[in-house]
């Protein structure tokens, strides 16, 4: 075991603090002490079933104490968690699974259908932990856990491989070294005042994003979770006054507007009330303050950096902001001279501590995409007097759903398959739920015929939940450039 990685969270939690609720959840109520049995007592399972440092293994369970226990487990015995998120269909696991040539997967009986006929077959039920908690564990591909260790993450000595998910979920696999993950650890804790006592309700899924609950480790809080559509049990935490931060994505805060069970004065001792992963709509920030007496606060990080910029401030006037450079971050802005004029826009560039080690497939290492140590976001923002930024659009053309990666060339590649279809072009559009989500403009061949309906299901059927097309538009043209390509601006 890395004595100095993150396993040691979870283990100094569970000697400082053993009896106190370390996470709350559908399944009841967890101590640290015993989140570190259990941890403890899966990895010892993994051990004997041939479980070795530098192996990856995918989990496939739902954000709460489980994926907490597997993640631990596995950096317990120097494993790499691959996350893998339940929304995807079974060809995506495998294909997500092939290309990060994973060894084993872990998961939660429930998500069995999501695994192919014949891994499952592999499967071996592991005893139940903690009272409540089952796990199967298959080893993947032919070769499996007989197939060594990749000796470039046992150098490098990292506990995560997290893919980036593109339209039908290709998996590039960011390295999260440990260094890393314990430094977005830190800055999270730091920024929002992590502190014990406090209990975080933690609305996103821990495969997209982990540091809250190593936070919640590090300083001894609870951690709370429960599905987004349970309205009654959240309710109930926020009327008892458990809650000092909620982390939640914009489409929880329009459903808490519903109702009248909450009131100004359950939000009034909230430390902070962040939105994550997609765009907060102003008008849902406006009648939550208008409603609750509280504004919403954002962050921006990314896979590859962790969180980097963080608004703390309340004031109406810096709403949709997402604010100024974190602890330790350096944040600037390189001019786009074919699309920005204004010296004050540009993409955003980033240097910090913490920064991913690279790509898996194809490997890439971090250092040969760094332009003196500045990560390039492809997100273009505009900064104000005060040094708060603002997104105002992307140099790479990806649609951002529910911090979903979606690449819109993809699906048109899909929609050019269809016998009907002559030209397609994809964009994001406003989404409730999301934030934004893909529709079209398609452009049909001549004397050609295709109901809507019919083409959108063709579409569909190949991508992933996040992927899937919500709308599209028959059209006479498409809008090109001089050169002949799709113009994808001001679409």
């Amino acid at each position: 075991m890395n004595h100095n990685g993150l396993y040691p969270l979870l283990e100094r939690a569970a000697k400082n603090w053993p009896n106190d609720t370390a996470i709350s959840s559908a399944l009841g109520d967890f101590t640290f002490a015993q989140l570190d049995a259990a941890a403890q007592s899966l990895a010892a399972h993994f051990r004997d079933a041939g479980i070795e440092p530098g192996h990856k293994v995918g989990i496939l369970c739902p954000s709460g104490p489980s994926y907490v226990i597997a993640s631990f487990a596995l950096f317990r015995v120097d494993g790499i968690v691959v996350p893998i998120f339940p929304g995807l269909k079974p060809s995506e696991v495998g294909e997500l699974a092939a290309g990060l040539e994973i060894n084993a997967v872990c998961f939660d009986p429930q998500y069995k259908d999501l695994c192919g006929d014949d891994s499952l077959q592999q499967a071996v039920a592991l005893p139940r932990l903690a009272g409540a908690i089952d796990f199967h564990l298959m080893r993947y591909g032919v070769a499996g856990l007989g197939k060594p260790p990749d000796n470039r993450l046992v150098k490098i000595g990292a506990p995560l491989l997290r893919f980036t998910s593109g339209t039908t979920s290709a998996a590039k696999g960011v390295i999260i070294p440990q260094p890393a993950m314990l430094e977005y650890t830190r800055r999270f804790s730091q920024s929002y005042a992590i502190e014990k006592g406090d209990g975080v309700l933690n609305l996103l899924s821990m495969a997209h994003i982990f540091y809250q609950i190593t936070a919640g480790l590090l300083q001894g809080a609870r951690i709370i979770v429960y599905e987004v559509n349970d309205r009654e049990k959240i309710v109930a935490a926020i009327q008892a006054g458990e809650i000092s931060h909620i982390e939640a994505a914009p489409s929880f805060y329009a459903m808490l507007l519903q109702g009248d069970t909450l009131s100004a004065q359950h939000f009034a001792r909230m430390k902070y009330i962040t939105s994550c992963g997609a765009v907060l709509p102003d008008h849902v920030a406006a009648k939550f303050r208008e409603k609750f007496g509280r504004e919403i606060v954002q962050r921006y990080g990314l896979t590859e950096t962790g969180p980097v910029i963080i608004n703390l401030n309340e004031d109406p006037g810096k709403r949709g902001t997402l604010g100024r450079p974190a602890f330790g971050c350096e944040i600037k802005l390189a001019t786009l001279d074919s699309e920005v004029t204004d010296e004050s826009e540009g993409e955003i560039l980033v240097r910090c501590p913490g920064l991913f080690s690279g790509y898996y497939s194809p490997w890439t290492p971090a250092e040969t995409m760094l332009d003196e140590g500045w990560y390039h976001t492809g997100d273009v923002a505009a900064m104000d007097s005060e040094g708060y930024f603002r997104i105002v659009g992307r140099t790479k053309n990806i649609i951002n759903v529910g911090a979903v990666k979606v690449f819109p060339t993809e699906i048109e590649q899909i929609l050019c398959t269809h016998p009907a279809v002559e030209e397609a072009l994809v964009y994001g559009a406003p989404d409730p739920r999301f934030g934004e989500a893909p529709r079209a403009k398609v452009k049909l061949k001549p004397d050609a015929c295709c109901d809507r309906k019919e083409l959108l299901a063709f579409v569909n059927q190949r991508l992933s939940l996040f992927a899937a097309l919500r709308d599209l538009d028959y059209v006479d043209a498409l809008p090109k450039t001089v050169s002949g390509k799709l113009k994808r601006s001001g679409v």
